[in-house]
């Protein structure tokens, strides 16, 4: 019996063993700097950007020509509450046409989100957000059709060199245009 006993413990501690190896090994030998491009017909891009928002520690940015999904509205609302900056830029005319988009805008902004609009002769149609850790942009406007009908990608990253180009580009739109809403 006890034989029995002390084989269970050492099968049990091997076991242990070999779980605590491969999570170190999986810690620290998986790539830091991951960057993926998702198709939203294999993938819910607006499960990508809100990840991405909920994995923010300090500040989410953000520019996007058409928003209609509240989920996403939700999870920027969530990191405001969370004490995270959150500033986005959405295009002047998008917002004025789309009254999905106008009801989301303004929520956003009667809960203290400063969204600014683009004023140019021009059109505001990136589609990013940005974070302390990473980044999501492609073609993929945050709306039910570009997430289940039209053929999109995003790009997903933590590369900080790319990060730090996404975020100093918002940046500058938001210094551009935050002073004229």
């Amino acid at each position: 019996m006890k034989q029995k006993r002390d084989l269970f413990y050492i099968i049990a501690i091997g076991i242990l063993i070999a779980t605590c190896a491969q999570l170190y090994y999986t810690k620290v030998y998986e790539p830091q700097n991951r960057i993926h491009v998702y198709y939203n017909h294999d993938e819910k891009l607006d499960g990508q950007i809100v990840e991405t928002i909920q994995d923010a520690d300090k500040f989410v940015y953000f520019a996007i020509y058409t928003f209609t999904k509240t989920n996403i509205q939700d999870a920027l609302l969530a990191a405001k509450y969370r004490g995270l900056i959150v500033i986005g830029i959405t295009d002047t005319d998008q917002y004025n046409s789309l009254a999905d988009q106008k009801k989301i805008i303004n929520a956003l902004r009667d809960d203290g989100i400063p969204v600014y609009e683009q004023h140019t002769s021009g059109i505001m149609h990136m589609k990013a957000v940005v974070t302390d850790k990473a980044y999501a942009s492609g073609s993929f406007n945050w709306t039910t059709s570009a997430n289940t009908i039209n053929d999109e990608v995003l790009e997903v990253g933590t590369e900080p060199a790319v990060r730090s180009q996404y975020e100093k580009i918002l940046l500058e739109l938001f210094a551009k245009y935050g002073n004229k809403n």
